[in-house]
């Protein structure tokens, strides 16, 4: 693993090839952020299996992200091979539609990344070819301070346009009181088993639900805006806040009886040439800390 840090924080960051028993189908191999960790509270963030010290790979920990479209999925046949951005080749192992690396976790090869270290960034590079699509892919994660900034930018390399679905799945620990986050955009919901919003905005766990499964709730929002800030209760930090350069295309929440997760999506084809860059900031603690 990689580690960068400073006197509050240190971010540990998953090695390609040295983590790769820790890699699977589902997430973005280059840049993952395994975990941040303060210098006196500890571990900051947490995984649907947390704190397993080998979670599944499907499942991971810390803030992981995900290129959500395979290429070649429509036309691959079960045995056959799909391209996983970020990820490499993967089998097509399940008949289930559409794909989904749930159902489909044989890696049969990794992307290779060239890794740039520097006191407070990483930065790793792949450039990788599946058919008729092709791509490079920059991705970078600096410290500053008590805030981890992690950016993507990727190139559309070959014939066919390349079809850019990410979003990014941070995973938080829970409060004593089962309240969550708030938007920095109105949103809403249809009447569910998991979550309510409250008086403040903020989207809570209903109790009496059973979270040992988990629960996943697509919300409901006006998509206006050029991009979003989300205030995350934390029970060591008191809050988290992200914040994004872009205005998601889709936005859920996830959350079992160890995590909650919000779901940013970002989507944007590119055809041969054009290129897509965007971000992520996560700021650990309120302002005056």
């Amino acid at each position: 693993m990689y580690t960068l840090a400073n006197p509050e924080l240190s971010v540990t960051i998953l090695d390609p090839i040295a983590d790769v028993e820790r890699l699977g189908s589902r997430y973005c191999t280059g840049g993952y952020i395994y975990q941040v960790t303060d210098a006196v509270q500890g571990e900051l963030l947490s995984g649907p299996q947390y704190p397993a010290p080998y979670p599944y790979v499907f499942d991971g920990q810390g803030a992981p992200d995900i290129f959500h479209r395979a290429l070649g999925a429509e036309t691959a046949p079960v045995d056959g091979e799909v391209g996983c951005i970020g990820v490499g080749r993967v089998r097509r192992t399940s008949p289930i539609e559409p794909f989904d690396p749930r159902h489909n976790r044989e890696v049969i090869e990794f992307v290779r990344w060239e890794i740039k270290r520097q006191t407070e960034t990483i930065t790793m590079q792949t450039e990788h070819a599946f058919r008729d699509w092709a791509y490079r892919l920059i991705r970078q994660v600096t410290l500053v301070g008590r805030s981890v900034h992690a950016s993507t930018e990727i190139h559309s390399l070959g014939k066919a346009v390349l079809p850019v679905r990410w979003f990014a799945h941070p995973f938080f620990p829970l409060t004593t009181d089962q309240v969550m986050c708030r938007f920095s955009i109105p949103v809403s919901m249809p009447e569910n088993p998991g979550y309510l919003l409250n008086a403040e905005g903020f989207i809570c766990y209903k109790g009496e639900f059973d979270w040992q499964e988990g629960y996943y709730q697509p919300l409901d929002y006006a998509k206006t805006g050029q991009a979003l800030t989300v205030v995350q209760r934390h029970p060591k930090v008191g809050q988290v806040t992200t914040v994004t350069d872009f205005l998601p295309t889709f936005l859920p929440i996830w959350g079992n009886d160890r995590t909650f997760s919000f779901e940013p999506y970002f989507e944007q084809p590119l055809k041969s040439g054009e290129k897509a860059k965007w971000s992520i900031v996560y700021r650990f603690g309120s302002q005056n800390r």
